[in-house]
This record gives C-alpha cells, structure tokens and sequence, in this order.
C-alpha cells in the first residue's frame, strides 16, 4: 500500500524499484486526489487499485479484495481515457479489437482461439502484439483500458 499524497516524483520512483525487485507485487494507493495523467502512467507499475482517502470501508474492503484477485480498482469519477490511448485503440486491426473484446470478458486463450478457430499459438502472437501496440504489460492493463474507453 502506498500513500498517493506523498511526493508525486518519490511515488514514482518507488513503483519504479518495487516493479524492477518484486514483479509480483501488487500495490495500492491511497490518494486525496489524483493527477489523471500520473494515473495513467502509475496503472504500468503494478498498481491495482486507488482509492480515494474519504472511501467507506466498504469500498476500502471492495478495493483491496479486486488487487487481491488482480482486478484493478479506480474510482469513477477517476476514470479518464486520454487521446492517444483512445488513437491506439482505434488502431488495432479488427482481429485484435475482437481477441482485445473476448480478453476483457474473461475468456482464456484456448476459449478465444477455438471461438475464432485459431491455435492458441495465434492467440498468443495477436495478445503480444496488442499489448505493445497498446503499451500495456498484461491482459489486466488490456482489458481496463478497453473498459475505460467503453
């Protein structure tokens, strides 16, 4: 857990490090407020959830169990979708909007490939290609930015 209303640039620099030394770390921040684009950018070091300091526990408890499971958790008036990742979306072929689709709903590379009767070799190939097309790490950072557009 990370304490969001501390320096923005040490905030950084320490998702930096724990991203580098422990890759299966999943963090969340606590925050006032948030910067959208400082949001957008945090969302690649392995954070999963932010939530808003006046959260009720509730939401706190909803927060914590979604980074638990690898499900992101933003607040959503904190949701934004800035132009260029709106332009990556959009330049996806329509393979990878319709594997991108199925991904976001949940489906497994052998439930995708069979759908679309491809091997999952291609599913794989079409996934590696969107995720750097779309700057993203995994399926998690994938689909949210995909849900975030929608």
């Amino acid at each position: 857990m990370l304490d969001g209303d501390q320096d923005g640039e040490f905030c950084y620099w320490l998702l930096q490090k724990t991203v580098v030394q422990f890759p299966e770390v999943k963090v969340l921040i606590t925050a006032t407020d948030c910067n959208k684009r400082w949001l957008q950018e945090v969302i690649h070091f392995n954070v999963l959830a932010i939530v808003p300091r006046d959260s009720t526990v509730e939401t706190f408890a909803l927060a914590v169990n979604s980074a638990a499971m690898g499900m992101m958790f933003l607040p959503g008036d904190w949701r934004t979708t800035p132009e260029k990742d709106i332009k990556d979306l959009k330049s996806l072929s329509a393979r990878q909007r319709e594997i991108l689709t199925m991904l976001a709903a949940g489906e497994s590379n052998k439930e995708i490939g069979r759908a679309l009767n491809i091997s999952t070799g291609t599913v794989k190939a079409h996934l590696e290609s969107l995720y750097r097309r779309l700057e993203v790490k995994n399926r998690t950072q994938a689909a949210m930015m995909l849900n975030i557009s929608s």
